[in-house]
């Protein structure tokens, strides 16, 4: 007994960092309505500066663009060798700080931070949509992850504990004192908050605001004002827990930016409100982790499966299970909207050149455009996934990846350790890949927005623990094996030989395979957005309660946008599979599944067509090949690029590229008519012929819903709380 209680006592230090991102988390959303995926992040990034401060003295630089290297690019396209000045990475600030004055400077950079998301990023998606909102935070936790990855590397760093480590005995068990110590500093912490938001006239207001926004503005209330401070507060809260929890629990980019899956466990049983609750929530399920590790290690019947590091999923669903959509309801001012779902339409001619072109490339062209061609193709596919789930039916899946990871694991236990042939191992692994996407979607009858893209997300992680760590058909930790894909004697594999080309890896045959692959997929994309179910799909994203009064089993519909997501993120996981022949769980991790969901909404979310831009995007495919081509190598800067352009795209274009680029050809097209007509004197208003075989309107076909402006902006303007 003694020795559990010992354990609960030692799980307070993981607790206390769950409890005060739990607090930031309440802060954020009870200013300004936004669940800050990010909220980790800054406290990783904030222990890292302070970290670089006591230890040498440097102030790390985020990674910059630097415009000069891009002219350096330029130039060395025709021979002009030049060397301009480059941003450094560090900038030296004397000797070794000490303690107290890098706790300032950590705490003062976190605060900034709050600010500068508030004001450059929140602030301008304030009415737009909680998906816009989640794609903004989802950006910016993969900006900080990437910065620190550019500038610190992925190795472990000790940080200098500021508490002290003597030994305190209770009840017979000997206990470090900083746990003790930092149990009362959240304390305290959070009992000042409470009587902030209670008793002065700032919590007042920040109440107000959040009950009504409209009101308080018309009460002389500056929103924006008391939604940037409570940023401030947040952020420094969240520098200060992870400084003074990183000795207990480590310090490396990934442990504490998904710290922040308990700590939102925590704030949904919290309702996002409740201070007092956040806290509580956050110190059991520390404690709650640490014990199941002892039980899992002294209790035979209890399984060897991570059970510990599943309990915030286990909190998060309860939670939302029990009390359907967790989030309470502002009084905010919204007047924004989904991304557009425009229609694509099935040209043959034109497709049939572009699949040749394709092939073109994948027979005869050299080695690294081949394979960027076949990681396009693969990105493209685990792209449509998203594309049906969010997209159409407007659910915001952070597990798509982990999903495609089941499938290839799948595949290799049936493949390679029980002989299944091929279609059938890839075909029954991507089924199998759908029932558990259909298990993740159950949570969307009851919620949707931001608190769907929580449980998600803890279930991308929960997917990982259990599944991929532990022995079984799923298991990941260890090296994977697949054997190149047959049939009828003929193998397509990325070793297999090939009659065209030049013999070399990987082969014409297994690009011409993944081709194929994803012409169906693109093909069955296009037919279900024009078919019954996608028009069932696209009324439940515009309002639920309209579709289920309209005749639509709003139930059947959510769960089939999860399982053919979930097929599809399946055949993506196949492909991966078998173009590395041999993998780990390392490609199917949680943070590549965020990187899957950004390059998806990059490339155009609601559109079949913005499957192209967005697998275009992955890493090591056709648009960042021709980049580095053109001018300098991404490396590591890839991800950090990633979460930037992001941000950029829900903030200036959220539809993403596809949508941005048929509005610019179009307008292109019109602008050559105008002219020619102004030239020749012509007043006829009307398109040519032309123009609308080069740069087509949407029609309105049978089963297709009609171009915008007409109705998209009204069938796209609500997502949370639309049940």
């Amino acid at each position: 007994m003694e020795t559990y209680l010992q354990f609960m006592l030692l799980g307070l230090g993981s607790g206390v960092i769950f409890a005060g991102l739990a607090l930031g988390l309440v802060l954020t959303y009870r200013a300004s309505g936004v669940v800050n995926f990010a909220h980790g992040a800054i406290a990783m990034y904030s222990t890292y500066i302070f970290s670089s401060l006591v230890d040498d003295g440097q102030y790390p630089i985020p990674p910059l663009p630097n415009l000069l290297s891009m002219i350096e690019a330029v130039l060395g396209w025709f021979g002009i060798q030049v060397d301009l000045p480059d941003i450094p990475p560090f900038v030296q600030l004397g000797d070794p700080w000490s303690w107290p004055m890098a706790l300032i400077g950590a705490l003062a950079t976190a605060g900034l931070l709050g600010f500068l998301f508030h004001y450059l990023v929140f602030r301008p998606l304030r009415y737009q949509p909680p998906l816009s909102k989640v794609v903004a935070s989802v950006g910016l936790m993969l900006m900080l992850q990437a910065a620190i990855v550019v500038r610190f590397s992925n190795r472990p760093r000790n940080v200098a504990g500021l508490l002290p480590q003597d030994g305190v005995d209770v009840l017979g068990t000997t206990v470090p004192a900083d746990r003790f110590y930092l149990l009362a500093a959240i304390l305290v912490a959070t009992a000042l908050l409470y009587l902030v938001f209670q008793r002065t006239k700032f919590g007042i207001k920040t109440r107000a605001a959040a009950e009504n926004e409209q009101f308080a503005t018309l009460l002389g209330i500056s929103a924006d004002r008391i939604a940037a401070v409570n940023w401030i507060l947040a952020g420094i809260l969240a520098g200060l827990v992870g400084i003074l929890a990183a000795p207990i629990t480590g310090l490396n980019p990934l442990n504490m930016t998904l710290f922040i899956i308990p700590a939102l466990g925590a704030a949904l049983v919290a309702r996002f409100q409740s201070f007092w609750i956040a806290v509580w929530v956050g110190l059991a399920i520390g404690a709650g982790q640490s014990l199941l590790q002892i039980m899992e290690i002294r209790l035979p019947w209890i399984p060897d499966i991570n059970l510990s590091q599943g309990l915030p999923l286990v909190v998060i669903a309860v939670a939302m299970m029990a009390r359907g959509q967790v989030l309470p309801s502002r009084g905010a001012i919204e007047r924004g909207r989904l991304p557009m779902a425009l229609p694509t339409r099935i040209r043959p001619r034109l497709m049939t050149f572009w699949i040749l072109f394709a092939a073109a490339i994948l027979i005869w062209a050299p080695f690294v455009w081949r394979q960027a061609t076949i990681n396009t193709l693969i990105g493209a596919v685990l792209a449509l996934s998203l594309i049906v789930v969010t997209g159409f039916s407007g659910h915001i899946s952070l597990a798509q990846l982990s999903l495609a990871g089941i499938a290839a694991f799948m595949l290799s236990s049936l493949a390679t350790d029980a002989g299944w042939p091929f279609p059938l191992a890839p075909i029954f692994a991507a089924l199998v890949a759908t029932g558990f996407g259909i298990v993740i979607g159950v949570p969307a009858l009851r919620v949707r927005g931001a608190s769907l893209a929580i449980i998600t997300l803890a279930a991308g992680v929960a997917i990982e623990v259990f599944l991929f760590k532990s022995d079984g058909w799923f298991a990941g930790d260890s090296t994977r094996h697949v054997a190149d894909p047959s049939l009828f004697g003929i193998e397509f594999g990325p070793n297999s030989p090939f009659f065209f080309g030049d013999g070399k890896v990987p082969s014409p045959a297994f690009g011409l395979f993944v081709l194929f692959m994803f012409t169906l997929a693109f093909v069955a994309v296009i037919r279900l957005r024009q078919s019954m179910l996608g028009e069932q799909m696209l009324a439940l994203r515009a309002n639920e309660r309209a579709a289920a009064a309209a005749g639509v089993n709003v139930t059947s519909i959510k769960l089939a946008a999860f399982g053919i997501a979930s097929f599809l993120a399946g055949i993506g996981g196949t492909l991966t599979a078998y173009k590395f022949g041999t993998f780990n769980m390392a490609s199917f991790g949680v943070l590549g599944s965020l990187s899957v969901f950004a390059f998806s909404y990059l490339g155009g979310i609601a559109t079949v067509s913005g499957s192209l831009y967005a697998g275009s995007l992955f890493p090591e495919s056709i648009g960042t090949l021709a980049f580095e081509k053109l001018f300098f190598p991404l490396g590591r800067y890839e991800a950090y690029l990633a979460g930037l352009f992001l941000i950029v795209t829900t903030l200036v274009q959220p539809e993403g590229i596809d949508v941005f680029d048929r509005r610019e050809r179009r307008r292109i097209g019109w602008g050559f008519v105008l002219l020619w007509r102004k030239a020749t004197g012509n007043p006829d208003r009307t398109k040519p012929d032309w123009v609308e075989r080069i740069y087509p309107e949407p029609k309105h076909k049978k089963g297709m819903r009609p171009s915008p402006p007409a109705t998209v902006d009204a069938a796209t303007t609500h997502e949370d709380g639309g049940s």
